[in-house]
Formats: structure tokens, C-alpha cells, sequence
């Protein structure tokens, strides 16, 4: 279906692969022009977007667990078909609006199922390639998805050229499109012997949330998390008001970090798959972000050329630590995570990094970016501790969840991608379902 040189996965993945880069195709013409069309073409103010979208992230936080445990009760396949078809339905929607209402009503049926669904994919990943290749394949898929995302990006800017409404709805209806063809699509991958019969219900209060240490694992982690607002806004803000390099390396240093997401972050998944290799990855994560940060700090001192090239390092040096964390936090989350309640505890973990992500940008910059080289140096030390941290604590939230790693049940047929080019879509053998 889908090969890439150096990306080569099972030909039974190659259709969720294919889906991936489908999925993130939309995405990106959404990212990348969605506030053009609800300000131009929706007739939105820039306050009632901002509104919208923050109401519509609340609920979806709010709702992410719950749906994580529907996954586990119904298993991944439905739960992530629906909640594709969801999102598909609710982007077409944004078609329709014109007043705040019902933008915000929108917004809040689109929301809930994008925040669900990160976790929801997780297990349907697991699901379908087992332990040993689990955090290959969703490193694979990152890679794709920001192929796809860069695809998208350039859709946008053609309709941005065409500038009619017409054009601008195809954002929202193209991305909508894109999720109701991934729905479909996903019936036809196959999965790893999970039979619906053997899921016990699931009810009451999440058990994930009175675990203690698994809570400390997840906010451990969400400490992590925060090299996503750095990059987004931390070193642009940094580049602009408090060095004295040239504004214009700010445009080059997102595409370093995505070339290089590109090349090497299934490279640097390798040796992650393991609890404990998980384990090693975020401590190189928390060390490399550390490393970072001290360069950011060191380039408000330096001049222009000496600024160029700590940013560039600190740029490199933020990426490596990305591609680390990212294998890292995938194998500890999917290692601590009890079978049956997979959904709930992976949704968990998200809901972590979610929180990371809403308080990272008044985070990074009144506490960081505002107080000069000192709050560099202080976010460092906080990576340090963070990353040291981790090891015991994974290892006190195993032992106390009982989840020592386990085999995976293996399917009839070991996918094997020296054999033909058979899509994923034909026949299953016994075994998958």
C-alpha cells in the first residue's frame, strides 16, 4: 500500500500508514488555515475563535477518560471508526456556521472526539502490531503525519491564493472528508486476536486516577511535554525580543526540527521498546532539553552571529530530546497500562500532556522568556529533576499496578514485509479479526 524508503513497516501496516498520512493531510490544511476561514469566510472575531476553541478543549479534556474506557469496553476498532466518523461529520459542520453559537456548538462536537482520539489510536496500535513493534510503527506514523501535515500546509496556501469562499470551505470540508474516509478505511486493518466477548465492563470512577504513582509518572512526563511550547513559542519570542539574531532564523529553525523529525525519530525509537528502554529515553530527553536550555540562556549574552549558532544548537539539541520523549513516553505508557482497561490508563497519560500543553504558553513565557537567561537556566534544572526522577517512579507505578510486561498474543501469520505486496485490505488470515 504505503512504502517509503527507510520507513519499510509489515505489509499488513501498510494501510494504516496509508491512513495516517490521509488523516494528517487534512489536518494540516486545517492547522494551517482554519483561522482564515472562520475570520474571512465564517465571519468570526478573532475573540469568539479563541472563545470557541478554548470551550471546545475543556470539554474534550473533561471527556477524553471517559471515552478511554468506552475504547475499553468496545475495543479500539469501534471506538476509533466512530470517533473518526465524529470528527468527520463535525468538521463538515463548520461549513453551515455563521453566528457564535453556533460556532461554539461546533466546536465542542469536534472537540471531544480530537482530544480522544491520540489515546484511542495509541491501543488500535498496539492492538494491531503487538508489543515488538508497537513503538516502531507510531514512530513511523509521526514521521508520516508530518509528511502529510507539510502536504496539507501546501493545499492551504493554494486556496489562500484562490481567496473565495468556496475555496475556503474546502479547509473544513476537505479535512472532514479526510476522517470519514480514515473511518472506513480502518475496518479493513487487521488486528491482533481481541475478542469482545472476553472485555469485562468497565464502570465507576477511573480507577487510573486513584493510582498515585502512575499519576506521578504522567505528570513527570507532562514536564516533558513542555519542549512542544518552547519550540512553538518559547525560542521564537526568545529569537525576537531578547537576542540579537537576525528574526529571519526563526522561520529555518521549525524546518530544521522537521527535517530532522523526518530522518531520525524512527532511528532514535530503536532500544525504546522495553519498559525500561521507554525509561532511558526520557532521561536522554529531559538531559537534552536541559542542554538546550542552557543554550537558549547563553544566547542572550552572545552576539549576532555567536546568537545564530547557540539557537541553532539549542534547536538541534530541543529536537533530539523530542524524538526521545516521544519513543519514551509511548513504550512507559503502553508498559504500565493493565490490558483490560488500556483505554482508560493511555487516556490518562494524554490527559497529562494536554495539561502541559494549555498551561505551557503562559508558562513558558511570563516564566520563562520574561525573566531572561535565569528562567532558562530554571526550566533546565526543572528537565534535570524531571528526567532523574523518572526511572523510580516508573518502576514504583509498575510494581504497584502489577503491570510486568507480558508477551503479546501473536497472530496466526508473523506480518512479514520481504514476501508480496498484498494490501492490507485483502483477506485475514485466522487468528485476526
Amino acid at each position: 500500500m504505503l512504502r517509503i524508503p527507510g520507513l519499510d513497516v509489515p505489509r499488513e501496516s501498510r494501510l494504516l500508514v496509508f491512513i495516517g498520512l490521509v488523516d494528517a493531510i487534512g489536518t494540516g490544511l486545517y492547522i494551517a488555515g482554519f483561522a482564515v476561514f472562520f475570520i474571512r469566510s465564517a465571519g468570526m472575531t478573532a475573540v469568539e475563535v479563541g472563545v470557541g476553541f478554548t470551550v471546545a478543549n475543556a470539554c474534550g479534556l473533561v471527556l477524553m477518560t471517559p471515552i478511554g474506557m468506552v475504547a475499553d469496553r468496545i475495543g479500539p476498532r469501534a471506538a476509533s471508526i466512530m470517533l473518526h466518523y465524529w470528527r468527520g461529520v463535525g468538521f463538515i459542520a463548520f461549513a453551515l456556521v455563521h453566528d457564535f453559537v453556533t460556532f461554539l456548538l461546533v466546536s465542542i462536537v469536534v472537540g471531544i472526539p480530537t482530544r480522544a482520539i491520540d489515546p484511542v489510536s495509541q491501543m488500535y496500535v498496539d492492538r494491531h502490531a503487538g508489543k515488538d513493534l508497537r513503538v516502531r510503527l507510531m514512530a513511523v506514523m509521526r514521521v508520516v503525519y508530518n509528511l502529510g501535515f507539510s502536504i496539507g500546509g501546501l493545499f492551504a496556501t493554494l486556496i489562500f491564493l484562490i481567496d473565495t469562499r468556496p475555496a475556503f470551505l474546502a479547509i473544513v470540508v476537505g479535512n472532514g472528508v479526510t476522517f470519514l474516509v480514515a473511518g472506513l478505511l480502518l475496518g479493513r486493518v487487521p488486528l491482533l486476536n481481541d475478542d469482545p466477548s472476553d472485555r469485562r465492563p468497565v464502570r465507576g470512577w477511573p480507577r487510573s486516577l486513584r493510582q498515585g504513582r502512575y499519576l506521578i509518572v504522567t505528570g513527570l512526563n507532562a514536564v516533558l511535554v513542555l519542549n512542544t511550547t518552547v519550540l512553538t513559542m518559547g525560542i521564537p519570542l526568545w529569537v525576537t525580543t531578547r537576542t540579537d539574531a537576525p528574526v529571519a532564523v526563526v522561520g529555518p529553525l521549525v524546518v530544521l526540527n522537521t527535517v530532522l523529525v523526518v530522518l531520525l525519530q524512527v532511528r532514535l525509537s530503536k532500544g525504546t521498546e522495553t519498559r525500561e528502554g521507554g525509561a532511558r529515553a526520557l532521561l536522554r530527553a529531559a538531559l537534552a532539553f536541559a542542554g538546550c536550555m542552557a543554550l537558549l540562556a547563553l544566547s542572550g549574552v552572545l552576539n549576532a552571529a555567536g546568537a545564530v549558532i547557540a539557537v541553532i544548537a539549542a534547536t538541534i539539541l530541543l529536537t533530539f530530546g523530542e524524538l526521545w520523549q516521544f519513543a519514551g513516553r509511548l513504550s512507559v505508557s503502553y508498559a504500565l497500562a493493565p490490558r483490560d482497561r488500556q483505554g482508560e490508563y493511555l487516556s490518562v497519560f494524554w490527559l497529562g500532556s494536554a495539561a502541559a500543553l494549555m498551561v505551557g504558553p503562559l508558562l513558558i513565557t511570563a516564566g520563562v522568556v520574561e525573566r531572561g537567561p535565569f528562567g532558562w537556566l530554571a526550566l533546565a534544572a526543572v528537565f534535570v529533576v524531571a528526567g532523574l526522577l523518572v526511572r523510580p517512579a516508573v518502576e514504583a507505578a509498575a510494581k504497584q499496578l502489577g503491570t510486568d510486561e507480558q508477551p503479546d498474543e501473536q497472530p496466526d501469520e508473523q506480518p512479514d514485509d520481504t514476501k508480496d505486496d498484498t494490501p492490507a485490505g485483502r483477506t485475514e488470515p485466522a487468528g485476526r479479526n
